[in-house]
């Protein structure tokens, strides 16, 4: 459109200089010519502006920020970058906290009481479940039982939340000197220790282990570096998304779903991530820690694109969890919003 208004401007004038030749005798019909072209111009000119101000306009994207995404990176990523093609109008940018002086727009977190901690205009939707198994490092020969066989739920409190040891029966012989296991975990706020005390109804004050900070993937990586190493994290982390087996490493110490002391076949789910998906999403079993994942944000701004892009999370995004090491919401409470 401005090449055609650039095109008619450079007629316009070729065409009056040979008016003016043929038809322009006399001075006061020369002013008045050139009044009535200049004002020409000018409207020609400022057509011309507006139509590239409102153009500039029109390309200027709506953001939405985010926070607390470090745990589900790839899959929000993958949530955004679809939703992205469908609404090129919107983008999205991830923060690391949501603050009382720079709310973002939405927090993915998790929330095991089911009520908002952030505030009462705060609302809550679910958008997938998380969970978490305990790992460790294939060398540590102290967990061949509980490989074996599984581990029960008393044991795997003891390890992560007690710092008992119970695992090594009279006949094990131990050499002096040398570490049982050494439990790697996260801070109290993280997600996964939220997961694994409300798992047990406990409180973050009776966390054992050492602390490593940063992503949740440093648990993983301190355990592949310590043949001595156990620690949890979610599934997607411990096992290989391409290949959907457990990484290479480590070994997943499969939690024992009857707390009977021994592996059933049902229990074979644990060698590969979407047979234990599958298994998650369909069972009742509670044995296994898992936790909703929750987008929290603040009704009162009654923004309707953050609403839209919750609504397409819980509609069209959900076809993404399992790729990603993630289940399925099962919330049946999910808010119905109007699409656009």
């Amino acid at each position: 459109m401005l090449i055609n208004l650039f095109g008619l401007l450079i007629i316009k004038n070729k065409f009056n200089m040979k008016t003016t030749e043929n038809r322009v005798n006399n001075r006061l019909d020369t002013q008045l010519y050139y009044g009535i072209n200049i004002w020409g111009n000018y409207l020609i000119i400022t057509t011309l502006m507006l139509c590239f101000l409102n153009s500039k306009a029109q390309n200027v994207k709506q953001v939405i920020t985010i926070s607390g995404a470090q745990f589900t990176n790839l899959l929000i990523e993958k949530w955004t970058n679809e939703y992205s093609r469908v609404n090129s109008d919107i983008t999205f940018k991830f923060v690391k906290s949501s603050t009382k002086n720079r709310p973002t727009d939405l927090k993915l977190t998790v929330n095991p009481s089911g009520k908002s901690d952030v505030g009462i205009n705060e609302n809550l939707v679910n958008v997938g479940r998380l969970a978490i198994l305990p790992v460790t490092n294939e060398k540590n020969t102290l967990f061949t039982k509980q490989l074996k066989n599984g581990i029960k739920q008393e044991e795997l409190k003891n390890i992560f939340l007690h710092n008992e040891v119970s695992l090594i029966s009279d006949g094990d012989k131990i050499r002096k000197g040398e570490p049982l296991y050494t439990v790697y975990t996260q801070t109290p706020q993280s997600v996964t220790v939220k997961v694994l005390v409300n798992h047990f109804g406990l409180s973050t004050t009776e966390l054992n282990g050492i602390v490593v900070t940063g992503d949740d993937k440093y648990l993983i990586e301190s355990v592949l570096e310590d043949s001595t190493g156990v620690t949890f994290s979610n599934l997607g982390l411990i096992y290989d998304l391409t290949n959907r087996t457990p990484l290479r490493g480590i070994k997943i110490i499969p939690i024992n779903l009857d707390n009977s002391g021994r592996l059933n076949k049902e229990a074979l789910i644990y060698d590969n991530l979407d047979h234990l998906i599958i298994f998650l999403e369909s069972s009742l079993n509670k044995t296994i820690p898992t936790e909703d994942i929750c987008l929290s944000y603040n009704s009162k701004n009654n923004n309707p694109i953050v609403t839209d892009f919750v609504n397409w999370v819980t509609i069209s995004g959900q076809q993404y969890n399992r790729q990603f090491g993630f289940l399925k919401t099962v919330d049946d409470k999910v808010r119905a919003f109007t699409q656009k």
